[in-house]
């Protein structure tokens, strides 16, 4: 693939609307008694439960919005207030990625609905993934490329999270 031929960038939360009511919002529609935690504006970034914020990056591929989440310690930023203990040990398998994922996917900067990606770089030139919605690995891997030295990025493992009926979640 061609550099440049993905449309990213990234993407600082608005203030408005609420995530927090998005998040209610969200757990309605599905169907969810409670939660434990929802997204919040954090630094420019999202966070979610303990973990520190993430970098946020949107694009579009197939006529389909895209957000993908990093966690800045990973591709080797810095983020003004942010602890400097290392990640917890398997936080992406932990990660109740319905909870941050599903009010990010209703939020009206993306019109339609988005599927939200967050990526774990384990070392290397490899990345994990989990979605919520439709795969990108390419739409990730340019996200990377921009935001690191490495120029090629392969996938270690793809995970997509789908909802009881089997089809993936991507639509609000």
């Amino acid at each position: 693939m061609l550099d440049g031929m993905w449309s990213v960038e990234p993407w600082i939360p608005p203030a408005s609307p609420d995530l927090a009511l998005l998040a209610m919002e969200a757990a309605d529609a599905a169907g969810v008694a409670a939660l434990r935690a929802w997204p919040e504006l954090r630094k420019g970034g999202i966070g979610f439960g303990d973990l520190p914020p993430f970098l946020c990056w949107r694009g579009a591929a197939e006529g389909r919005w895209h957000l993908v989440l990093l966690q800045a310690r990973e591709v080797g930023a810095l983020v003004p207030g942010a602890r400097t203990t290392p990640l917890p040990a398997g936080w992406l398998d932990a990660l109740d990625l319905e909870a941050l994922a599903r009010p990010l996917a209703r939020h009206p900067d993306f019109p339609g609905g988005t599927s939200v990606h967050v990526v774990q770089l384990p070392g290397g030139e490899t990345f994990r993934t989990r979605t919520f919605g439709h795969p990108a690995p390419d739409l990730v891997a340019e996200v990377l490329r921009r935001t690191s030295h490495i120029r090629d990025w392969h996938p270690a493992d793809l995970e997509m999270d789908k909802g009881p009926s089997g089809a993936p979640h991507a639509e609000p």
